[in-house]
Parts: C-alpha cells; sequence; structure tokens
C-alpha cells in the first residue's frame, strides 16, 4: 500500500501509480468525506457533467402544475393541522 503525507498546505499527492491506474489528470475534482477515526474518503466526481445533467432534468419540469401541486398540498396541510372542514 502506497504511502503518502499531507503537506503545509493541506494537499495530499496520491502516488503516480495509483493516478496512471485511474487515469487521472490535473484539474480532475473529488468529493471527500471524513468516516471519523483517521478514516476518509474521496470520489472522483465530474461537476460539469452533474450540472448539465440537472439542467436537462430541470428544462422537463412542469413548474406550474409543480407549484399547483405544492399549493395543494400546503392548503391541505393547513386544513389538517386547524381542522378546517371544507
Amino acid at each position: 500500500m502506497p504511502v503518502t503525507k499531507l503537506d503545509d498546505k493541506g494537499r495530499i499527492l496520491l502516488p503516480s501509480e495509483i493516478r496512471k491506474a485511474e487515469k487521472l489528470k490535473e484539474g480532475d475534482e473529488f468529493a471527500v468525506d471524513s468516516l471519523g477515526e483517521g478514516v476518509f474518503i474521496l470520489k472522483k466526481i465530474d461537476l460539469r457533467s452533474l450540472l448539465e445533467e440537472a439542467i436537462e432534468k430541470a428544462k422537463g419540469i412542469d413548474h406550474e402544475k409543480v407549484e399547483r401541486e405544492i399549493e395543494e398540498e400546503s392548503n391541505h396541510l393547513a386544513k389538517k393541522r386547524f381542522e378546517v372542514c371544507s
């Protein structure tokens, strides 16, 4: 298992054999999380692709329908909360 160090700017260099095996390049982005007890996970992500996908999905949404559904649900919850009869 390769070993690496944290530098004075908080950077960790991934060993070259990992970078080559995973075809990583400068500018690649990663999500980072701590699992506690000194265990961390890195997940390579492609923010541009994620954003483009989200935009495409949003184009297919009927915003007026969503607004109507939200209003209907809000009215239903308010009637239930305040025991209003229809």
